[in-house]
This record gives C-alpha cells, structure tokens and sequence, in this order.
C-alpha cells in the first residue's frame, strides 16, 4: 500500500493544503484537496472518495471535484460517509445555492456523484481497497477508517481527541503497516484542544497507549499558526516512531 499526501494541515494558509490523502493511487481519503492535489485524469480515474465528517477542511474541494471529473467518466463517483454526514454536505452545500446539486446533474443519464452512506464497523470494497469506519471523539458524527489492501492496511483516525473504539479495532489487524493521526495544537492550548476534541502532543503521548507497538505513527492537521510550536513539541517527545507528514511526498507501507 501506498498514500500520497495531497494536504494534511489543520487550516488553510500559503503553503498549507487541507487534508486529502491518495490510497494506492485510486481512493481519496477526505476532500480537502480534491481538486488543487490531483491532475484532471487523476480525479476521473478515482474509485472513490471517503469523508469522515462534515467539517469544510475535509469537504471543501469535493464541489470542484465533481465540477472538474463531468463527462469523463461512464460511472458515478461514490462519495463514502456516514449517513448523517453526506445529508450535512448535501444539505449545506449541493443543495443548489451554494453549489449544484451534482448527485441530481448527469451526464448520459448517470449521476456524477453518488452518495453512498456507511455504518460504524461496516467494510466495503473501493476497488482493491477494503474500509471499515469506528466512531472516533471529535465535534459531530465522525469516523476514523482502518484501509486495507491485498498486503497491508492502514489506520487513519481523522481528527479525534483522546478515543477507544478504532484502538480496539487496531488490535484486531495483524497486518498494520501505519498509523496517521492528528495533533492540531501545542501543549499550552490543552483547554481548547478538549473543548474542539483535537490533540496536543501531549495528549498524543498518552493515546499512544492505545496504539499497536512499533507502528509508525504520521502526524497530520497541526495548525499553521502553531506549526513550528506544536512541531517542536512533537519531536521532544523522542518517539522515533512518530513523524509529521509532509505535502506532497508518497509514503510506502
């Protein structure tokens, strides 16, 4: 398995892309940068894109996304998320002011978008990929995702504050490979990182508790404004196995 880093900051900024993440060249994991991180045949060629919540730092791209991939593909796109979820992001924004409704547009009589929601602990097959979404703790319904291929399988947590069901689930695979999780704020914004259920690297010291041992852990969703802080935070915590995940590398399990 293999992901390229298409976005992975916590906010936008120069130089920072939201979060999107490429699977084995084929799935989109999150929205962030649907559009702005792939080339035109990379966005027609998808199988599908997975969101883990509403929030418009991993949506933001998807209206783009649709705009860009309209008849260059026989099928519709699945868009893959809880229930509750894809009703926000139709609701807010395909919802025909703020943007077409591109689950109603089609090209050739075939949709361009289709929503297609899943329930917690659910798998489903995107090509050569398997997903199954666990219930993490962040601010409205959101899922974290453990992504398997023939080889390996891959955790992500999405944004979450201190959580317990997708630790669970981890020690159920015994082929995980990685581990990308968040850190959003330096260790003096603890207050505000329990209120908005983010981490701070403190807080990620003690969720590695939970995690399988010596698994790489890749950070992602630092906030721009505390980048360097909250980075520097980070490596004092001499965990090896812990890196931050830079934009636009392609990293290999």
């Amino acid at each position: 398995m293999q992901f390229r880093v298409l976005g992975c900051a916590g906010g936008k900024a120069p130089g920072c892309h939201l979060t999107s993440f490429l699977i084995n060249e084929e799935l989109l994991l999150e929205g962030g940068s649907a559009a702005s991180g792939l080339a035109i045949e990379e966005q027609a060629r998808l199988t599908g894109v997975v969101v883990s919540h509403a929030h418009l730092d991993h949506i933001a791209e998807l209206p783009y996304l649709a705009d860009n991939i309209f008849g260059l593909r026989e099928d519709s796109l699945k868009v893959i998320g809880a229930r509750d979820v894809l009703e926000q992001i139709q609701k807010s924004i395909f919802n025909n002011a703020v943007w077409p409704d591109f689950c109603e547009i089609c090209h050739e009589d075939t949709p361009i978008l289709d929503f297609s929601a899943i329930e917690e602990m659910e798998t489903r097959s995107l090509g050569g990929i398997r997903i199954t979404p666990y219930a993490v703790d962040h601010k409205g319904t959101t899922f974290g995702f453990i992504i398997q291929d023939a080889e390996c399988a891959l955790l992500y947590t999405s944004d979450t504050g201190p959580t317990e069901a997708i630790w669970r689930g981890a020690a159920e695979v015994d082929n995980l490979r990685a581990i990308i999780t968040e850190v959003s704020f330096p260790n003096k914004m603890e207050e505000l990182a329990g209120m908005t259920r983010h981490l701070t690297p403190a807080m990620l010291h003690a969720e590695m508790r939970k995690m399988p041992p010596d698994i790489p852990v890749y950070i992602f969703h630092i906030k721009a404004q505390y980048h360097d802080e909250t980075t520097a935070e980070i490596e004092a915590l001499n965990e090896p196995r812990i890196k931050v995940l830079e934009e636009g590398k392609t990293y290999h399990l």
